[in-house]
């Protein structure tokens, strides 16, 4: 089947705007809840570079990392980098570019994706801690029907539409692009919003910094 290629940046991009309105609302309610000064732009540049680590995994999966694939990731930049937070965490060290990226052989490139969880794993944990006690607070406390877990499936579906529609740019997607994304969604952001539904970092109805039982 062909797919337009703008097209597929339009859906992409519904599914990114949809996300980014989830975590915004999210972050809202989490400031209400705790009345802190929690700033929603550093849940947004987190969210941009766990879904760049996502899009980078489907992009490699098959062994090539091609300009189109690079140009579609760096459309979802606009509040956080992946590559320049890795320069900047390993104090310039790294340097690396999509295009430096791309030339790497396979082998090296499947290494770089098998260590972006350790990397990423402070940011992913400050990313999911807010949104998990929403996401737990809006079942327990709010006046809207949901389950522990709703905000965690909404903000998995944007993240693999996207990775699925990055696995048409190129190609008529694999099984293997698609496995990828959503091992990756898993290891960076659902391990541990999971983790802190099951009460194993949040206990049931406690809420950082906040008196609400």
């Amino acid at each position: 089947m062909e797919y337009d290629r703008q097209e597929i940046l339009d859906k992409a991009a519904e599914a990114y705007d949809h996300a980014e309105m989830t975590i915004k609302a999210m972050d809202g309610v989490f400031q209400n809840i705790t009345g802190s000064n929690y700033d929603a732009e550093l849940t947004l540049a987190q969210f941009d570079m766990i879904l760049q680590g996502v899009l980078l995994s489907v992009a490699c999966a098959d062994g090539v990392f091609d300009p189109i694939e690079q140009d579609f990731i760096r459309q979802f930049a606009m509040h956080g980098d992946l590559l320049e937070y890795i320069r900047s965490d390993s104090n310039g060290e790294v340097g690396i570019t999509w295009d430096i990226i791309a030339a790497l052989p396979e082998d090296v490139c499947s290494t770089l994706i098998s260590v972006l969880p350790q990397v990423l794993d402070d940011q992913c944990e400050s990313f999911v801690y807010p949104l998990a006690a929403v996401d737990f607070s809006y079942s327990q406390f709010g006046g809207i029907m949901t389950t522990p877990g709703d905000f965690l499936k909404s903000i998995e579906t944007d993240m693999i539409k996207i990775a699925g529609l990055l696995s048409l740019v190129d190609s008529d997607g694999t099984e293997d692009e698609l496995s990828a994304a959503v091992s990756m969604i898993y290891e960076l952001e659902g391990k541990h919003w999971r983790d802190l539904l099951q009460g194993k970092a949040l206990g049931p109805g406690q809420y950082p910094n906040s008196s609400i039982q």
